[in-house]
C-alpha cells in the first residue's frame, strides 16, 4: 500500500492542465472546462492574465466565457508614458484570458501554466479580419515602480522625460517572461511561453509600446513556428518585433514603415518583412501593431543560412551590432584616406562592397525621402569575409516630405542636423568623386523609377495596406487616440498617396540636378552670393567673350520659374536677381554651367 501511494504521490507531480477549447477566435459565448488528471489536485486559474497562485480561485464548474470574465484589472488606466502625454479612455475592448494550473493538497503549484485567450465575437470583439497576438505577464512585471518594464518607474527623470524611463532598460535585465499566442482568423497559429521586452529608440515613451518577443529554451521553447507571413517561406525564427502603429509612420497613417518594406522589396535590398495584427494584453485591447522581423543575425540565419556567429553588423556607420567591426574599422579608415576617382582604388573597394545592393539601398532611402537618414538607421552586414551589404528598416520617416534628401548624403558640416554627419557621408563623398558609380547610380536611377518605383507599381501596394487596417481603425483611434479620427487617418493616406503619384518627376529633378553640380563641382565662371538668399541674388559670370546668353531657375520639379537674358562680356561680370521665389531649392542654369541656389 505505501509503494501505491507513493507512485500514485510521484503521478500526482506530473499533472497538468487539459482546456476542453483552446484559445482563438468564436463566434458566441460556449462553456470551457477544465480537467486535470489525478483527484488529490485541484485546478487553480486567474483572468486578468496574471500566473495562478494559491490565493488564486479554485476551479469547480465550467466557465460560462461571457462579459462576466473579462479582467477587472482596467490597466489601460495605469500611466505608462510621460503624464502630459498619457490618452485615459472610459473604456477598452478585452479578450477573455484564462490561466490555469495544477495545485497539490499544500496548496503547492505542480504543473506548467497553461494559457489561453478567447475572442468572442458576438461579445463584439472582432479584429475584422487582422490576425491577433495575445500577450500575458504577470502586472508586477509590466506596471511595478522598480520592476516594471511598460511604466516610467524608478528610471524615469522629470527633467528628461523623453529619454528616462523604466521602459528605456535593455537586455536580459529587463527582458520579462509572458505567455504569447497569435491566431490566424481560422485559429491556426501558436502558444507558447517567451521572453518579453520593450523595442525601438525615443518611440519606447509612447504610451502604445514597441516590443520584442524572444524564443527560448528556458521558457520552453526554442523557436515560434509558424508561417506568420505568407509570401515568406520561412516558418521557424527565433525572435520578432511587434512595432505599434504609433511607431510605424511620423503622419497618422501607420503605413509608412510597412509600404517602404513592401515597395523595397522588388529591389536589391535586404528588407523586413511585416504584417499588420492586433494586440491583446493581459485581456485588454492594446492597438494595431506589425509583427515585423528583426534587421539583426537571425534574420541572416533565416534569410541566408548564414550561422550567427559569423555575421558582422554595424549600424549607423561605427557601431558594432553583432560579431566583429575589426573588419569594418579597416575597410572605413581605408575609404577616409584613398581617393575613390582611381580606378584601381574603386575596384578595391567594390571587392569589398556589393556596390549594386548599395547603389539600390541608397536610391531607395532618396526616393522616399527619409527624413531620418543616413547618420541613423542604418545597417550592413557581412558573414565570414564577404561583401558588406545594407539592411532596409525603419521607414517611419518616409514617404511624407518631398524634401531635397540628396544634401544629406554630402553635407558633413551642417552640425544643426542630426540626421546626417561626417562618418554618414563618407562613402557618399568618396563615390561621387568616381565617374563610373555615377553613370551607374544614373542609370540604375532610370531603370528602378520607371518599372519598381513607378506610381503604376506602387499605389496598388498602398491599396492593398489600407485595405488590410481600414476596418479596425476605430478602436484604434477609440484606443490612443492615434490617429486622432478615422478622417485624419484617410487624409494622411492620401498624402501618401499624393506623395507616390508625383514622387518620381520630383525625385529625378531633384536626382539631375545634384548630380549634375557636384559632378561639375561648380567652376569659377560662375557663382552667386548670398547663399542661401532671401530677396536678392547676386550673380557672378566670368566670360571669355562678349555675347548674349539666357539665365533659368529651375525648381525642384524641373520647371523653369524664371528666365531673364543676359549681354556678356569679356571678364568678370556682375547681376542682380531678384525673382520673388518662395523658399525652397533651386537650380541656376546659365549656358552649359549650373549652380544650386537655396531660397529662405
Amino acid at each position: 500500500m505505501l509503494v501505491f501511494l507513493a507512485a500514485l504521490a510521484a503521478k500526482a507531480q506530473n499533472d497538468t492542465v487539459v482546456f476542453s477549447a483552446n484559445g482563438g477566435f468564436y463566434e458566441d459565448v460556449f462553456q470551457l472546462e477544465l480537467y486535470n488528471y489525478y483527484p488529490q489536485n485541484h485546478i487553480r486559474y486567474t483572468t486578468n492574465g496574471n500566473r495562478p497562485t494559491a490565493d488564486s480561485p479554485i476551479y469547480s464548474e465550467p466557465l460560462v466565457l461571457d462579459g462576466q470574465l473579462y479582467s477587472k484589472s482596467n490597466i489601460y488606466t495605469i500611466v505608462n508614458c510621460p503624464p502630459d502625454e498619457f490618452y485615459m479612455l472610459d473604456s477598452v475592448q478585452h479578450c477573455i484570458v484564462i490561466r490555469a494550473a495544477v495545485f497539490d493538497e499544500n496548496n503547492n503549484c505542480i504543473s506548467a501554466v497553461k494559457t489561453n485567450s478567447y475572442f468572442i465575437r458576438s461579445l463584439g470583439c472582432d479584429t475584422h479580419g487582422l490576425p491577433v497576438v495575445a500577450l500575458c505577464a504577470d502586472t508586477l512585471d509590466l506596471f511595478d515602480y522598480h520592476h516594471g518594464i511598460f511604466v516610467p518607474g524608478s528610471w524615469w527623470y522629470s527633467g528628461m522625460p523623453q529619454w528616462t524611463g523604466n521602459y528605456f532598460g535593455k537586455g536580459r535585465d529587463w527582458e520579462r517572461r509572458c505567455n504569447v499566442e497569435f491566431y490566424e482568423q481560422d485559429n491556426r497559429g501558436i502558444n507558447q511561453e517567451a521572453g518579453l521586452r520593450t523595442h525601438g529608440g525615443a518611440s519606447r515613451r509612447f504610451q502604445q509600446k514597441g516590443l520584442k518577443l524572444y524564443a527560448r529554451e528556458e521558457y520552453g521553447k526554442k523557436r515560434f513556428k509558424h508561417s506568420f507571413f505568407e509570401d515568406l517561406p520561412i516558418n521557424n525564427v527565433k525572435h520578432f518585433c511587434l512595432k505599434p502603429f504609433r511607431c510605424s509612420n511620423w503622419l497618422q497613417s501607420g503605413l509608412n514603415d510597412a509600404l517602404c518594406h513592401r515597395v523595397a522589396r522588388a529591389l536589391d535590398v535586404d528588407v523586413l518583412a511585416t504584417r499588420a495584427v492586433t494586440v491583446f494584453l493581459n485581456g485588454e485591447y492594446w492597438g494595431i501593431y506589425y509583427l515585423e522581423e528583426a534587421p539583426d543575425e537571425r534574420y541572416l540565419e533565416d534569410h541566408y543560412g548564414h550561422e550567427p556567429d559569423s555575421c558582422n553588423i554595424i549600424k549607423n556607420w561605427k557601431t558594432l551590432d553583432s560579431g566583429d567591426d575589426a573588419g569594418w574599422h579597416d575597410l572605413y579608415d581605408w575609404v577616409e584616406a584613398n581617393d575613390l576617382s582611381d580606378s584601381t582604388n574603386f575596384a578595391y573597394f567594390c571587392s569589398k562592397v556589393d556596390l549594386d545592393n548599395l547603389i539600390d539601398y541608397t536610391i531607395f532611402e532618396l526616393y522616399s525621402a527619409n527624413v531620418d537618414w543616413p547618420a541613423n538607421n542604418t545597417r550592413c552586414w557581412q558573414s565570414g569575409n564577404g561583401k558588406w551589404k545594407w539592411i532596409f528598416y525603419d521607414g517611419d520617416g518616409c514617404f511624407f516630405r518631398d524634401w531635397d534628401v540628396f544634401d544629406n548624403i554630402v553635407d558633413s558640416t551642417d552640425n544643426t542636423n542630426s540626421n546626417t554627419n561626417a562618418t554618414s557621408t563618407l562613402f557618399y563623398r568618396r563615390l561621387l568623386k568616381n565617374q563610373s558609380f555615377c553613370d551607374e547610380f544614373r542609370a540604375r536611377c532610370a531603370e528602378i523609377l520607371h518599372s519598381h518605383l513607378n506610381y503604376e507599381h506602387t499605389a496598388p501596394i498602398l491599396v492593398s495596406l489600407r485595405k488590410t487596417i481600414e476596418d479596425e481603425l476605430p478602436n484604434e483611434c477609440h484606443r490612443f487616440h492615434f490617429p486622432a479620427s478615422v478622417s485624419v487617418w484617410q487624409a494622411d493616406v492620401d498624402k501618401i498617396d499624393a506623395y507616390l503619384r508625383m514622387r518620381n518627376a520630383i525625385f529625378e529633378a531633384q536626382m539631375m540636378a545634384f548630380m549634375d553640380v557636384f559632378e561639375q563641382e561648380i567652376p569659377v565662371a560662375l557663382a552667386c552670393y548670398p547663399n542661401p538668399s532671401h530677396d536678392e541674388i547676386h550673380l557672378m559670370i566670368e566670360s571669355d567673350v562678349a555675347k548674349k546668353s539666357e539665365l533659368m531657375l529651375l525648381d525642384i520639379t524641373g520647371r523653369c520659374v524664371y528666365r531673364q537674358s543676359v549681354q556678356l562680356y569679356p571678364g568678370l561680370c556682375q547681376f542682380t536677381l531678384c525673382p520673388d521665389l518662395s523658399a525652397g531649392l533651386y537650380v541656376l542654369r546659365v549656358e552649359n554651367h549650373a549652380l544650386k541656389v537655396v531660397v529662405q
